[in-house]
């Protein structure tokens, strides 16, 4: 049963996006979940509309924020579906899990309307500065294009892109920068892609098993390469830990080259496999390339 939170409620609270699905899980795995419910809201006049939705028991609110207090109270389902209809049925609808981290409350939105993110949010009356994210997650409390009302409106440009490449190339960082304008990537597709980056496996398998991919899902992949062997070691050598994989990262960077190669020489590329060349590119240009190839595909140009 939903659990409201009504009257003022401080609503200071940190936002974060996950870059892969493997930090999420482990993050979530080391926590208990004590809620969980469907939330669908709409907005009218400066005032969010609720309903929870637990399994099949629905209670329904109608918030105001000011400042840092979000005032609640509790509507009639009347109220809620009368809103919803003169918004032409336009909503958030997300699933919410509720989590507890020692002295933190940890929202848990898996967006499925208008677009599909995950996003995790903290809140506590301890200073919210002290909470330190696990890897690979990303801060996104500042950045407008990540209020549910942004949302709401349409702020978020892409959700389907994945971001390839060999260690050192640049991917998460790209990705962060990516994510501050309101463009979510995801930072390689480990069960997709990167298991078939393997030499062990042939170039006719590999191309076959991405090409599946780019077919069945409505996704996008760049592949970044760098094909500056130095530039690439020197930054696998600033990692305080250093993999097998990282040290053959100037290999893998070919195996990636020649795998885009072999799939457009076959016309299995299909408009959604793309490729940047970010040798010797500062990193705002690298980010740059990027975007405009995902600001043509989502027809943003």
């Amino acid at each position: 049963m939903v659990m409201l939170r009504l009257g003022k409620i401080n609503n200071e609270e940190k936002k974060f996006i996950p870059t892969k699905k493997e930090f999420l899980d482990k993050y979530l795995n080391e926590m208990n979940c004590i809620e969980e419910y469907i939330l669908t809201q709409t907005y009218k006049d400066g005032y969010k509309y609720r309903e929870y939705n637990d399994e099949g028991e629905l209670k329904y609110t109608k918030n105001k924020k000011m400042n840092k207090i979000t005032e609640v109270v509790e509507i009639t389902k009347e109220e809620f579906y009368e809103v919803l209809k003169s918004n032409n049925y336009n909503c958030i609808r997300k699933i919410r899990k509720y989590y507890i981290d020692g002295d933190y409350e940890i929202d848990v939105d898996i967006f499925m309307e208008p677009v599909k993110i995950t996003m995790v949010e903290v809140s506590s009356n301890k200073p919210l500065d002290k909470y330190n994210p696990p890897k690979g997650f990303v801060d996104v409390s500042n950045i407008n294009a990540f209020e549910n009302l942004s949302i709401y409106n349409g702020s978020i440009k892409s959700n389907n892109i994945i971001i390839e490449g060999t260690d050192g190339v640049g991917k998460t960082v790209t990705v962060e920068k990516l994510l501050s304008k309101g463009i979510i990537c995801q930072d390689r597709s480990v069960e997709k892609v990167s298991n078939y980056m393997f030499f062990n496996i042939n170039m006719k398998t590999r191309a076959k098993k991405i090409e599946q991919f780019l077919l069945n899902n409505n996704i996008i992949i760049i592949i970044l390469i760098n094909n500056d062997k130095k530039e690439l070691e020197s930054r696998i050598n600033l990692r305080k830990v250093i993999s097998e994989y990282d040290l053959d990262a100037f290999k893998y960077n070919k195996l990636y080259l020649d795998t885009y190669n072999y799939m457009k020489k076959q016309n299995m590329l299909h408009n959604r496999l793309f490729l940047v060349d970010c040798t010797h590119l500062t990193i705002d240009e690298q980010v740059s390339q990027v975007e405009k190839i995902i600001l043509y595909k989502n027809n943003l140009l």
